[in-house]
Formats: structure tokens, C-alpha cells, sequence
């Protein structure tokens, strides 16, 4: 289910709201912006301008959205708006009160609600994540042994003189699963490469193939996520075309 399909659900039944509120903290949202968003000197971070907006009984909200469909709804005109984590969201307007989906089946957000939510996910070490930012992913080693993934992409790999190395590591996106990724250092069509090998190690025994990422090398993504890693194949002759 999406946020909204829990949103409403959480509305008609009340005893799904801690499902939606565990997705929501999770999950990006839509935010109005007075002026484009602007990052900050040191590149860590973004500057927003929120719109804020009164209420009949005077009182002062940031409305925010479950998607730009629904943020749609409730400017019907063009904005400038930005997609953010909910969790980052509620780190910096704690001091105040949010509306989500106002105007429409929505809920409202207290300060002192969402500084509860927000002792809630530190206690938790929920972090407060986007998931349209790559640079939240993190690698690591894998502790475990991957001889079964291994061995085989070594055979498969030794068969293909323009692949010079490979390497194998844990790539985890926020608090979801860790994923395993195969770093590919090669020359020529990657995509035929990648099919190729998802197939041979598909027939491998013992394998988690369904787990596996490719990337090649040449991407600035897969250079930081094999930094400092030793690879699990390298090519122990030159290559037919070198001198």
C-alpha cells in the first residue's frame, strides 16, 4: 500500500494508525515552498522556504503532503515545492503545527505530537532518510560468506577477458534490508554482461541471485561503494589488446 491507500485507512480505523504513522516517518512528503530550494554552503543540506497558512480560528499550520498529486489539490497552480523525509520534516518545524493533506482527508500534527514522534524514532534509531538521495546509501563488507556467489561469477568472469576486476559488497538504503552489489571494473556493453551473468548465477546452487545489484565501475556510485574494498575477481592475464 502507498501512504495515501494508509492514510485513509488509519482515518476509517483507528487501530491502523500506527501502521501509518511508522510508514509515514519513513517516507518522503511534498512541502510548498515560497522560493526554489537552495543548498546550503557546506552542500549538506537544503535551505526551505515554507509556506505557512491560518486557519479560521487563526491558527498558524505548514501544510504538507502524502504526494505532489495531493499538494496539487491544494494550490491548483504551479509552486515550487520539495520532497523530503517526513522525519527530517518534523526535525525542523518541531516548534510548530502541521497539516497533512489539508483540505482533503488529512490529519492534523500538534508540536507537541511531533516532537513525541520525533523521541519516538530516536528511541527507535529510526534515521530520518529520503530515499531519492543516493548519498544516504552506505557500504560495508560483508560479513558473511559469499563463496557461493563468488565462486561461480569468478568462473563466469574468467571467461571474459574485458572484465579486469570485481567486487562484491553490502549496500543498505535507509533502515531497509542490506542488498548485495557486484561492482564490475570492465570494458565494452555492460547491460549484455549483467543478463548474462544474473542468468549464469541463477543456475549456480545455493545462490541469492534475487538479491544481487550490478554496476559498473565507471559510475561515480560504484567507485564510492568499493572504496578501500579488495576485490573478489581480478583478471590474471593482460588483455588480448594491450602491448
Amino acid at each position: 500500500m502507498n501512504l495515501d491507500e494508509l492514510l485513509k485507512n488509519a482515518i476509517n480505523d483507528p487501530s491502523r494508525r500506527t501502521i501509518f504513522l511508522q510508514a509515514l516517518i519513513r517516507s518522503d512528503i511534498f512541502v510548498i515552498c515560497r522560493n526554489p530550494v537552495k543548498l546550503e554552503k557546506n552542500q549538506q543540506g537544503v535551505h526551505l522556504d515554507l509556506v505557512t497558512v491560518r486557519n479560521s480560528d487563526g491558527e498558524v499550520f505548514i501544510p504538507f503532503f502524502t504526494s505532489h498529486k495531493e499538494l496539487q489539490k491544494f494550490v491548483r497552480r504551479y509552486t515550487e515545492c520539495c520532497q523530503i523525509n517526513c522525519l527530517r520534516f518534523f526535525g525542523l518545524i518541531q516548534n510548530m503545527s502541521a497539516v497533512l493533506n489539508p483540505n482533503s482527508y488529512g490529519k492534523e500534527f500538534s508540536s507537541p505530537e511531533i516532537r513525541s514522534v520525533l523521541n519516538i524514532a530516536k528511541n527507535l534509531h529510526i534515521k530520518a532518510i529520503s530515499y531519492n538521495e543516493f548519498e544516504t546509501l552506505s557500504y560495508s563488507k560483508p560479513e558473511r560468506s559469499l563463496e557461493h556467489i563468488t565462486k561461480p561469477a569468478s568462473k563466469f568472469f574468467s571467461t571474459h577477458p574485458n572484465v579486469d576486476r570485481a567486487f562484491i559488497v553490502e549496500m543498505q538504503k535507509g533502515n531497509e534490508k542490506p542488498q548485495l552489489l557486484i561492482v564490475v571494473d570492465m570494458l565494452g556493453n555492460t547491460r549484455k554482461l549483467f543478463v548474462d551473468l544474473a542468468r549464469y548465477l541463477a543456475r549456480s546452487s545455493d545462490n541469492e541471485n534475487h538479491h544481487l545489484y550490478f554496476l559498473s565501475y565507471e559510475q561515480p556510485l560504484a567507485k564510492k561503494a568499493v572504496i578501500n574494498m579488495t576485490p573478489f575477481y581480478v583478471r590474471n592475464t593482460r588483455r588480448y589488446f594491450q602491448r
